[in-house]
């Protein structure tokens, strides 16, 4: 199941000191289907503002590496590329970290804090999941016209199968459309 943003779900808080006060956190997470410990660890210097990617990359000195140990780069679109470069200007002075709590450690509690906004939003928090969001970025990336084996790397799957399970069959009037473009 993808996650649907409604106008009743705004993922922005009312503070701006750090990118996850502002909104970014789960935007981040919704643009580069990165997973929790991904986003926790992310670094300013992961980023790649010249180019709007992100580098999934060890991180020693958290003790931390990717699943697999295998590093990717993931594009992201320009809009949250300059919300972060925004967040940047506001970031914790020394702290290398996209995402830190107060005292620059990774900051772990994205879920309760999703949960606790959609609560704020009248929506039921049981339905919420930071995984619907890594789900959410793979079907619309292959919905778009990404290939799999692009959303795959993208992702960090080792197996194409885990990329499958979020390729949905095409229907209606833009599969006809399809078909007279390719046949008609």
């Amino acid at each position: 199941m993808s996650l649907r943003l409604t106008p009743k779900l705004s993922l922005k808080s009312s503070s701006a000191h750090a990118p996850h006060r502002s909104g970014c956190g789960f935007d981040f997470f919704l643009c580069s289907g990165m997973r929790e410990q991904e986003v926790m660890h992310s670094s300013w210097n992961d980023l790649d503002f010249a180019h709007s990617t992100v580098t999934v990359r060890w991180k020693p000195q958290y003790g931390w590496s990717p699943k697999a140990y295998k590093g990717r780069e993931i594009p992201l679109p320009l809009r949250l590329i300059t919300a972060l470069k925004d967040a940047r200007i506001r970031a914790i002075a020394g702290c290398e970290l996209l995402f830190p709590t107060s005292g620059c450690k990774p900051k772990n509690d994205f879920l309760d804090c999703l949960k606790a906004v959609a609560k704020r939003s009248g929506m039921d928090p049981k339905n919420f999941w930071l995984h619907k969001f890594r789900s959410t970025f793979a079907t619309r990336s292959l919905q778009g016209g990404c290939d799999l084996r692009t959303v795959q790397n993208w992702m960090g799957q080792v197996d194409l199968e885990s990329t499958l399970r979020y390729l949905k069959p095409a229907r209606g009037s833009a599969v006809r459309d399809k078909v007279e473009a390719i046949f008609g």
